[in-house]
């Protein structure tokens, strides 16, 4: 169940907590609504289900946060926005947009009573599933674009147009939700004058010029253009966390890559269009993305044999004629012109449509012939390989464009000389790890998540299953595997710490999954009740954990008792647990690799988890091989990009850990430049 305000509320970024809550369930406001249960929480308010007992439905009600935390000065601001949002919201009636069906209003709280809507939000989709194809991102853009257009004809404006305020239902609707600081013709200011509300990434730039007037219809359309490349790249078009992070990166570089955009990469630039008056419009952008839907030649990027180039290189585009031998107004065949058509000027005070907007409708068509052109020329360059019918599932991830620089070409000789020396592939990995990293000594066969991670990065480095070697490693010895050439690349449950990377003189891409840390004691013990992990602590048993591990030295410094001797391996940790005559009443390690052991155990085997801390897992190699390190990395981000990271996690490691979904995939570290 999701709710009407999105995940992040008003403003964005805050998360509600259970003592922070207003009502406690089953409040009945007004003698009608009565509250069941909080399904979301933002930055001022927080959502409920609840039951209409008059019409017999179940709605969406939207109160403030807790108001016993704020001034009086805060809370009155706070309603003002709260009226404000039910009055926005009042003035459409839109499909694409959520509909609000009362205000209730007390002495210091302002319910806002809404249809209640089942799905996720864009920003649990990008989540899951990392990156769309082309026609779904196209088909969510086009839904939000019609949405806009009618808050836009309303002279409202939304102000805070991001993933986390998109719902996505089951069967494909897109609706608009979250105008808690949404702001129309007439309404009273409640922010301080000059001042900026909303998220940093999806803020516009002219809301920064010194003679700014404030937001309207254009900087709405900004947010959909980020909006828009997150859905296809994978990441924001400008990086940074904090406003003027963003805006420097505005200034620094405002035309961002766009390597799978494909026939999306003209509305997304006209979007994106730095100047407000020469930004694609609603309807312009509608139009736009109708074309795109409606061309059953849409093309979209799917995994080429040759692996991408670094995120952080810009792809060289197809070849074209020199800019200046262009003539004024004329866009040669095969390419894409650099900045926006002007679709008409954007409205500068009113959130409502110009005459000059409005004929944008009918002037999109040069940007159709543009990406109609540029589709030629990739698909005859091989850069894109045509998948139809795509529904935005699995993303196999490609460089999308086959550089004709010099650049690009030095490099992949280089890398075809890095193969030619390395006919097969070989990587370290641990054998005794059931569900991450297990070798079956009878049949050959590797198996698990390290395992499946390995072969994915193979595959993308140009390597197939049968080129690839594995070689057993310990914790104890894996970084020494490394640096003596034994292997290529080390997968093996390897926790990233630059200590490791300093100390061995190896460095990581990562991580692909961060683990929890637990302890795998005994299930009967006829001497300790161990039962949570202080017992373990307070009768001051001895816990193994594999020599060199990081769990090594946290052990002691958390009040653990340790042997003077650890083992190679977690594999002679559990033997020692489970031989009764042993001191060891613990081991300790990752809550992954010890389920494993659990799970083909569970009669003499349990779980303690300590819930201390995460242990990222990365991909370790030599510091000397930067070329290697730069395709590992991204042929990383392709897999975690698309669904083939879920689906490994749901084969390997969903029977240990009990999970019926994957988790948030984890953020990949940087690649440092080379």
């Amino acid at each position: 169940m999701h709710n009407d305000d999105g995940i992040n509320g008003a403003g964005g970024g805050a998360d509600g907590h259970p003592e922070d809550r207003p009502p406690v369930p089953h409040t009945v406001i007004e003698g009608r609504y009565e509250l069941l249960e909080p399904i979301g929480s933002g930055g001022m308010g927080e959502v409920w289900k609840a039951h209409d007992r008059r019409l017999r439905r179940f709605v969406a009600v939207k109160g403030l946060l807790d108001r016993r935390a704020m001034t009086p000065d805060t809370q009155k601001a706070a309603m003002q926005r709260a009226r404000r949002e039910a009055e926005a919201l009042a003035k459409i009636e839109h499909q694409n947009v959520v509909t609000v069906h009362d205000q209730i209003e007390t002495a210091d709280q302002v319910w806002i009573v809404m249809k209640l809507l089942e799905g996720r939000s864009l920003a649990d989709l990008l989540s899951r599933d990392g990156v769309l194809g082309v026609p779904r991102a196209a088909d969510i853009g086009l839904q939000m674009a019609q949405g806009l257009r009618a808050v836009h004809e309303a002279s409202v404006l939304h102000r805070d147009v991001k993933p986390g305020n998109v719902l996505v239902r089951d069967g494909g609707q897109v609706v608009l939700v979250d105008f808690g600081i949404a702001t129309f013709e007439g309404a009273d200011r409640v922010t301080r004058y000059g001042g900026v509300i909303g998220t940093p990434p999806y803020l516009a730039p002219e809301l920064f010029v010194p003679t700014a007037h404030g937001p309207t219809s254009a900087s709405d359309l900004w947010a959909l253009g980020v909006t828009l490349y997150e859905m296809v790249e994978g990441r924001l078009p400008f990086a940074g966390n904090e406003v003027w992070e963003v805006q420097a990166n505005i200034q620094e570089s405002p035309d961002p890559v766009l390597r799978y955009a494909g026939p999306l990469g003209p509305v997304i630039q006209g979007l994106l269009a730095t100047d407000p008056n020469g930004r694609l419009d609603a309807a312009a952008a509608e139009a736009m993305l109708r074309e795109v839907l409606a061309d059953p030649g849409t093309p979209t990027p799917t995994r080429a044999a040759t692996p991408a180039p670094p995120p952080t290189a810009r792809p060289t585009p197809p070849a074209a004629p020199p800019a200046e031998a262009v003539p004024s107004g004329s866009v040669p065949s095969g390419t894409v012109p650099p900045g926006p058509v002007h679709s008409g000027t954007a409205p500068s005070g009113s959130p409502s449509a110009s005459p000059a907007a409005r004929e944008g409708r009918g002037r999109f068509r040069g940007w159709k012939i543009a990406a109609a052109a540029a589709c030629v020329v990739l698909l005859a360059g091989g850069g894109w390989l045509v998948s139809r019918g795509d529904s935005g599932g699995k993303h196999d991830d490609a460089s999308g464009q086959q550089g004709s620089g010099s650049a690009g070409g030095d490099a992949e000789q280089a890398w075809e000389q890095w193969k030619s020396a390395r006919k097969r592939l070989t990587i370290g990995a641990k054998e005794d790890q059931p569900g991450l990293s297990f070798h079956d000594e009878d049949t050959g066969v590797w198996s698990g998540f390290d395992v499946d991670i390995a072969y994915a990065l193979a595959e993308r480095l140009g390597y197939d299953k049968t080129q690839v070697d594995f070689y057993g490693v310990t914790t104890a010895n894996r970084a020494s595997k490394l640096k003596n050439g034994e292997v290529d690349l080390v997968v093996a449950s390897y926790s990233m710490t630059p200590a490791r990377e300093k100390r061995d003189g190896i460095r990581f891409v990562g991580p692909y999954y961060k683990a929890g840390s637990s302890l795998l004691v005994r299930k009967n013990s006829a001497k300790y009740d161990l039962d949570e992990a202080v017992d373990v602590k307070r009768n001051h048993v001895e816990v193994c954990t594999a020599r060199d591990s990081t769990y090594a030295d946290k052990l002691q410094e958390d009040g653990y008792t340790t042997g003077k001797w650890q083992p190679d391996t977690y594999k002679e940790c559990v033997e020692r647990l489970l031989d009764k005559r042993s001191s060891v009443y613990a081991v300790a390690s990752d809550d992954v690799l010890l389920a494993g052991y659990a799970r083909n155990d569970p009669a003499h085997l349990k779980l303690l988890p300590s819930g201390a801390g995460t242990e990222p897992y990365g991909v370790a190699m030599r510091t000397d091989d930067p070329l290697l390190h730069s395709k590992v990395c991204s042929g990383l981000q392709q897999i975690l990009a698309g669904k083939e990271w879920s689906e490994m996690y749901m084969k390997d490691l969903s029977p240990l850990t009990g999970r019926k979904t994957a988790p948030s995939r984890p953020e990949l570290r940087p690649c440092a430049a080379e």
